[in-house]
Formats: C-alpha cells, structure tokens, sequence
C-alpha cells in the first residue's frame, strides 16, 4: 500500500531538486541606454555620446515605450554539465504576456532570442565575449519596466532530474489515488526519491550574486558545485526511472498525441502593426534558438504576411528560417496571406487570401500550402468547401467552434460539405487540460502546453476515436506571439514514452498528421464505417457583434472590394482597346492592403483604437491611388468614342437598367451591356413618382407613413398585396441596451432584446420631389445622436431606398432598422459568399435559438409561394428574421477595446425590395449588386474610334456572377 503521504514527499523532493539546479548568478550591472521609436531596420546601433547609462534597477520609462540597451560581457567557464544562460526580469513575471514588455536579444549582432514574460531564459557559449543589444518595447499594459538581467549558471544534470520526475508526477495526480496509473507512477517516484541524498551540506565560496565583469570566468571558479554524493545519487535517481519507469512501465497505449510547435500572432488586437512586425521577429528568433537545442522540435506557423514583415525587416533572421523549412522542421502552411474573417470578406477576398498566400509560399519556400489554418477565426461560411477546393487546398483546421455558448459541435474530425455539395476534410483541436474527475469541457485551445494534464485532455476531449487514434496540439504561447518554450520541449520529451494511463506523444508536422488521419478515415469508409459529416455553415454561436462593429472599416472594405474588381476589369478593357499598359504592381499592392485589414480582429471591429487609425489610412491610400487608376481609365474611353453623348459604364457581369448620378441628377439609363458601356443622351422624364403628407406613390407602391413618419402600410399595386404585418410599423429605427458579459465590442449577447427603445419622435421633415424619384427627408434624435434618413422611390425601379446619414455619439447599445412583413415562411435566405444559406426562422431546437443575430452579405430574403421580400444593403452585415419580422443591424457601439468605436459618422444604404416568386424571380441578386456597383457617367465628345456600346464578357446564366 502507498504511504498516503508520498504526494508530498514527491512535492518536497521536487522543490530541494528545483533550488539546486541554479549553481549561480551574476547581475548585469551597467548598460549603456538609448529611447528610440520603432525601428525600421535591421541595423544595430553603437552607443555614442548621447546613450545614458542604465543600471541592474533603473526602469525604462513610458507606456509602449522603446528603448536600446547595450553591454559587453564575457561569459563564465563552466564545468561538465553545466550552462551558461541570460536571465532577465521585467518585474511583471506572473501576468498575462500579450500585451506585457517584449523584447529582442541580439548576440554579437546576430538576432538571437526573443525576451517576453515566459521567454527570459537565452542560453550562451560559456568562456565567450558577447556585445550584447537589446531592443526592449514596455508593452502596453505599464508605465515603465524594468530591465533586470543576470548572467546565471544552472546544472543541466540536476534539471534533467526534476523534469524526469516532475512530469511523471504531474501525471499521476490526473489520476485518482486508486488508480491503477497513479499507483504504477508514485511507487517508481517514491524509489527514486529514497534513491536521493540531501543529507550532506552544500556551501557555495564566494557570494552567487557576484557582479559579473571582463573578469567574470575568474569570479565563477571560486564557486563549488553540489555535493559528489547527491551528484552520484542524482545520477543513480535518473537510470533508475530509465530503466525501471520510463522502458518498462511506459508506452502501452496505441493512442498518439502529436505536438507541433506554434505562436499564434495577432496581426493586430491589442497593439498595432507595428507591434506585430516586432512580435513575428522576437518570436521566429525564439523558435530558431530552441531549434539548436532541441533537435526533435518541429514548428508550424502560418500567415505570409507575418513572413513578409520578417523578410523586410530582418532578412537575417527570414534566411535562418528558410534553411529550417528546407529541413523539414519548420513548417509552413496554412493557405491564406493572413487568419482572415471568413463572415465578412467576399468571395473575391476570400480567394484572394488564398491566391496570395500560396503563390508567396511557393516563390518564398517551394511550399505547396494544402491546409487552411485558422484556429481563431469567428465562423466559417458554407461557401469555404467549394472555394477550398477550387483553390488547391484540401484540408482544413481550427478550434474556435468549440467556443459555442450554447451548443458543442458532435464532431471533432469529419467532411465538411458545403453550399454545392464540395467537401473539405475538417478537423478540430481538441486541445484542454484534463480535469480529474470530471467529463471534457467544450472549449478547446490553439495556445496549447506539453504536460499531462493537456495530453490527456486533449485525447478525451477527441470524439472520432472509433475512426482514427491520433490528435494533435498546438503548442506555445500565442496571441501575442511567444511560442514555445524550453519547458513545454523538455516535457514533450518525457511524454514521448506514453506515461501509464496516457497516450503516447510525438512531434509531428501538421500535414503528415493530417495525411495520417484521412488516410484512418479511408480505411474506415472502406470498411463501410460511418465518416461524419457536417453540412452547411459552422456558426459560431460567440462573437456576434463582430458584424456590426467599427461600422466604417466594413464599410471601406465592402467599397475598396468593388472598386478594385471594377479598375481591374476596366484596366483589361483598356489593355484589349486602347494597348495602354496594365496596371499590376499597383493592384497587387493595393489588394494586399485590402486583405491585411481583413485579418480575423481588424475587420470584427475587435482591436484598438490605433489599428483602425493606421486602417484608415490604408484604404484612404486604396481609394486614391485605385480610385486614380478607374478615372483614368474611364476617361480614356470616353476620349476615345465615336459618339458624343454620356458614356454609361456598367461594371456588373449582366445587363443594368438602372438609374446614374451624372453632374447632380439621376438619369435612367436602360440595357446597359455587362462590363461595358453605352453612350445615352440626357432626357428629363415626366414625373411619375409622387409624394404628398405621409404618402409616397410610384408604379409600383403605394407606401403610408403614421404621424412618426414610420410605414404602416406599402401595398404592391401590381399585385394587390399589402407587405407590412397588420397593425405592424416598417422601418422602426429599435436601440437595445448592449452590456455583454464579456468581450465588449465583439459580442451582442442572447438576452439583449429584452430593453430596448424606439427612435419614434421627428425633429423635422422635408418632402423630396425630383423627376426620377421622390421621398422624404427625416431627422431624428436621439440622446446625443442625430438620425438623417432619406426615403426614396424611383420611377422605374422596385427597390425602396432607405439612405442614412447618422451623427453618433452614443456607447452600450445596438441600432437596428426592423421590418414585420406579410410573409410567412418557416425559413430565410441571406446571401453569402458566391452564393446563399437558408436559415429558420423560428426557435425549435438550441441551435436555432442560437443564431438570434446572423451574417450575410449583400442581401437577405424571406419569400412564401408566390411573393418575397428582400432587404439588400451596401455595407451591413449583422441580421435576423424572427418568424416575419426581418431586421437589419446598423450600429453597435461597445467601449473595449476601443472606447469610442463607433462614434461618428455613418453614411449607408439598405433598401426593401419586394418581389414576385422567391429572390431569384425577384431579381434580388441583381438588385443587390446594382445598390453596390452602381453605374458610371462621364461626358463623351465624340470623334474617336470606340463603338457607342460595347461589352467586355457577359453570361446567359442567370446563376453566373463574373
């Protein structure tokens, strides 16, 4: 029987083994110090007189804050089993990193480590001058940090000892005291224990904190080591696990956790770019030193554009990495340029991510990337299978699904299908620590650990055992970059044994693992074994408010889409008529912008106020530089027609008749061909839109407005049919108190429809009457805020405009514009990337009930036989429909991590259309385009050889978008 007191006793032992293991240290005193911004190169600098000294407690000064620190020091001589580390102490030891002082260590010239809060530790040669730089950054959270470095001795024999017992031993307390694992594990700990010798003393000659000088070997010699008897025991202590424990006892399950090593690295959040060109250095530096010491240690890390800023800033260090992606051990993968959301960039985005990040992968390191890697990306469209697919890549991976707050994904590893019928093999981290006595937990970790509890957790949590024996963790710390650490690699090492009760471990690229688990699942399907298979979207039921929020970057985004698909065609038109060159470069780079700010907490709305100031400036430069290129073009072909008159452009794939701003009217401008242009001549048509108190009229409506100027009614003359639910008001501007739990600005919690308020009462109202179109103009207020809305009806068009223009200083609380129609169906349709989703529209089951807010694109429809509604907008993305009332979600305004994110002004359109048949009768595609993509006009003289009309590539199928 075990005494019941050997948990301690291993305990005590492991922290005597622990104070032996540090043989000495030496404090840096002096520095020599320089505050400075970012740097903008790999070029070091040498002090001169303008550099300050810095002692061992001197702090460096500021919030984000950047400072050079320089020394020179000659490392200690060392005896057998012994090494020689830099240790450094920022005084925030113990908080969370991310946003926490980071730095980076150069070693005679040559950047040599990354410095952040669980990275302090950078071994060195001993008997070895050193100039040391290092590039310190105080993070964001203080207002100073210190810079406390040592050069310290440990005895690697004495740590090898307290990891060979202490992973051991935090494996047996995952267990019950009466398990059988447990039992095994402590009996071996408990012999190796009594095999130590602690009885004799251990005196050091000479102080351990010695400051270190050009003389620091001499100072180290007047130190002793351990004892020869605890010496000889330890070694004893360690062939005895070896053999006894670790040989005999360990690896009887056939069940395998891989480990790969990761740094998950925000390309901006709670710092800037700027920061994340610092971060992807310090941490590809801290991944390539391990690599020197631990030659089993394979790394994966995504994201091109994380590579890009390495290459451009540190070509150095970008060289050392490809040398170890041509060993094998560093991997490169993950198809996209960047963790891209995949709710709100467009379909052209979307493959463009992955055009982008395969062709540099392929110039930079011969990869052919296959694996979509994005583990924490807000949920995936059921357009991604097809787009995958059709892209070269196919597999893909995440975790962020297993944050669903209400329902847990029955599935870890399956076939994802998508919108037609394309699948995409899919698999799921599983990764979390195993909680002894209690079944897995739902949320799953892409910043894994190498330790038992994580091991085992991660097997348990994996549910597709039946079909494949392998999983794997992603580990190293993440968000704010890190990786790895010497601990995490010294670990994986003892779990590589399979420890009893725990499956065995091994470093493994995550495309061989990957090939390893379809090729279990083709053996199961050849078996004919059941293969999961997920169909449709995978919701995140987290995050909601992700498709509201900083309102204007969606906006900029959804703009600077169109307007660089639109100047690449016309730049074809040009090149095909007119030879003038195409403007590549430009493009290239300017859609890199528009990807960069695609990035998975950039265009959520998730990151702080500085990333959306540098935001701004990157889609301003777009729009001027691509917004130059399209007027020049344009241009160049009205120069060139043969007919003098107005040059409509059409930049839709099909024929539009549709209304054009030119020189302050709209002109109705009829069959104009797809991607081409026809040259019209200007006529005034009659009125035919009329609007009078409360009342609008054209050919197709009749739209009453109540005494608050809100739609109680909007009969389809045509069709004799009222849209509007009885006794229901239209276009009701609702604010709902939003005071999320957690996660301000990325979340709209389940229970915020439970206050709310209606923006009832007009400030003023102004009649519109022109001779296309008419409405009003109406001004509302509310608290700090003023509501402009124009309501508009054309002549000759079905869509009723709703356009805003909105003064808004408010926080905590969510806008929405909600319409109760006369349309009853048990499902909706919203509009996604290269296609649609059909959603219900009641609260049956928990997974309905959880997507109480949804995205989609450009429009939503809900239609009953016969007759539809569709609400279309040009830059909104949050929605529901609940039974018949369909709503449109315009602003959300958190206060974190942007405290002021959405105030300010908004400008944007959504529009009703109603309709005969389902949305694709109804023309609602269409429609939804020509709200985006409007026409073009510009004056044409004449005289040159281009026809009055032409058409670059149109399609017959009404289900084709080019």
């Amino acid at each position: 029987m075990l005494n019941k007191f050997l948990n301690d006793k291993v305990k005590v032992t492991l922290e005597n083994i622990s104070s032996l293991v540090l043989q000495s240290e030496e404090r840096i005193e002096k520095w020599q110090y320089k505050a400075c911004d970012y740097k903008t190169d790999n070029t070091l600098p040498m002090p001169d007189d303008s550099w300050e000294t810095f002692s061992y407690n001197d702090v460096v000064c500021g919030k984000d804050a950047h400072a050079w620190l320089y020394t020179e020091i000659k490392t200690p001589k060392v005896s057998e089993n012994e090494e020689v580390y830099f240790d450094i102490s920022t005084g925030y030891e113990g908080e969370w990193y991310a946003t926490n002082p980071q730095a980076i260590l150069y070693l005679n010239g040559e950047a040599a480590h990354g410095i952040d809060l669980f990275h302090r530790k950078v071994v060195l040669k001993p008997d070895t001058e050193y100039k040391i730089h290092l590039y310190f950054h105080t993070g964001r959270r203080h207002d100073s940090a210190a810079v406390r470095a040592k050069i310290n001795v440990r005895d690697t024999l004495i740590q090898k000892l307290y990891y060979d017992i202490k992973v051991p031993y935090d494996a047996a307390l995952c267990f019950a005291p009466e398990d059988y694992a447990y039992i095994k594990t402590m009996k071996h700990l408990e012999s190796a224990c009594n095999i130590l010798d602690f009885t004799k003393e251990y005196e050091l000659i000479g102080s351990p904190t010695t400051v270190l000088t050009k003389d620091g070997a001499a100072a180290r010699e007047n130190m002793l080591p351990v004892s020869k008897e605890f010496y000889e025991s330890a070694k004893k202590a360690i062939e005895y696990l070896r053999k006894e424990y670790f040989e005999k006892e360990c690896g009887n399950s056939d069940a395998i956790v891989n480990y790969v090593g990761h740094t998950h690295i925000d390309v901006a959040w709670l710092w800037t770019l700027a920061i994340t060109k610092e971060k992807a250095q310090h941490s590809f530096a801290t991944v390539l030193a391990l690599m020197e010491r631990y030659p089993e240690y394979i790394f994966m890390s995504s994201q091109p554009q994380l590579y890009e800023y390495v290459k451009e800033g540190a070509p150095d260090l970008y060289e050392r990495i490809k040398e170890k992606v041509r060993e094998g051990r560093w991997e490169v993968d993950g198809a996209m340029w960047l963790e891209a959301d995949c709710n709100l960039s467009s379909g052209e985005s979307l493959i463009r991510q992955i055009l982008y990040g395969k062709n540099f992968m392929k110039k930079e390191f011969d990869v052919d990337s296959k694996i979509l890697w994005l583990p924490d990306v807000f949920g995936y469209s059921a357009a991604m299978p097809q787009i995958l697919k059709k892209s070269g890549v196919d597999k893909f991976v995440t975790s962020k699904i297993s944050w669903n707050e209400t329902n847990k994904m029955p599935y870890d590893n399956f076939n994802w299908q998508g919108i037609d019928g394309t699948e995409i093999f899919t698999y799921f981290l599983t990764a979390q620590n195993h909680v002894p006595g209690k079944a897995p937990g739902t949320t799953c970790n892409y910043n894994g650990s190498c330790n038992p509890s994580m091991l085992l957790g991660t097997w348990e949590r994996y549910q597709q055992k039946e079909l494949n024996n392998e999983t794997i963790v992603s580990f190293g710390y993440g968000d704010g970059g890190g990786g790895p650490t010497d601990e995490f690699l010294e670990k994986e090492r003892r779990l590589e044994y399979g420890l009893p009760g725990f499956p065995k471990a091994q470093m493994s690229r995550v495309g061989d693992f990957l090939d390893r688990v379809e090729k279990n699942f083709k053996k199961a399907k050849a078996e004919n074994r059941y293969i999961p298979k997920w169909v449709g979207e995978l919701y995140l039921e987290f995050h909601r408010g992700t498709y509201t929020s900083i309102a204007k970057n969606k906006k900029n985004n959804r703009e600077c889409e169109f307007l660089s698909q639109t100047t690449e065609t016309l730049s074809v038109i040009n090149n095909i008529l007119l030879n003038e060159d195409y403007p590549s470069n430009k493009l290239y780079d300017n859609w890199k912008l528009i990807l960069l700010n695609q990035f998975h907490d950039i265009i959520p709305g998730s990151s702080i106020a500085e990333v959306y100031e540098d935001s701004d400036k990157q889609y301003a430069q777009v729009r001027n530089e691509i917004g130059e290129i399209q007027n020049d073009k344009l241009k160049a072909l009205a120069d060139n027609l043969s007919k003098k008159g107005i040059m409509v452009y059409n930049p839709n794939s099909f024929e539009v008749s549709s209304y054009v701003d030119f020189e302050g009217e709209k002109l109705y401008a009829e069959s104009v061909p797809a991607m081409g242009w026809k040259v019209i001549i200007s006529v005034k048509g009659a009125d035919s839109v009329n609007v009078s108190t409360k009342r609008l009229e054209n050919k197709y409506y009749v739209i009453l407005f109540d005494e608050n100027y809100e739609i109680y009614s909007i009969l389809d003359k045509q069709n004799g049919r009222e849209i509007i639910k009885e006794a229901a008001r239209a276009n009701v501007l609702r604010v709902y108190e939003d005071y999320p739990r957690d996660y301000d600005n990325w979340e709209i919690t389940n229970y915020f429809r439970d206050k709310f308020e209606d923006i009832s009462s007009v400030e003023s109202v102004k009649e519109i009457s022109e001779n296309n179109y008419a409405g009003f103009e109406i001004t509302r207020k509310y608290g700090r805020s003023i509501i402009t809305q124009k309501i508009i009806v054309y002549a000759n068009s079905r869509r009723i405009d709703f356009e805003n223009d909105i003064d808004w200083h408010e926080d905590h609380v969510v806008l929405k514009a909600l319409f109760p129609v006369d349309i009853h169906s048990t499902r909706a349709t919203y509009e996604i990337q290269f296609g649609n989703v059909e959603r219900n529209t009641h609260q049956n089951t928990s997974w309905d009930q959880a997507k109480f807010e949804v995205c989609a694109q450009k429009w939503i429809d809900l239609s009953e036989s016969g007759y539809g509604v569709s609400i279309l907008n040009n830059c909104k993305y949050g929605h529901s429909v609940m039974e018949n009332e369909m709503s449109i979600t315009l602003i959300k305004c958190g206060t974190y991590p942007h405290p002021e994110a959405d105030r300010g002004r908004h400008q944007f359109t959504y529009s009703l259309l109603p309709h005969n048949g389902d949305y694709t009768e109804g023309k609602t595609v269409n429609e939804a385009y020509i709200l985006n993509r409007p026409l073009v006009a510009l004056n044409s003289n004449g005289g040159g050889k281009l026809p009055e009309e032409f058409s670059l590539i149109n399609c017959n199928c009404e289900n084709i978008v080019i």
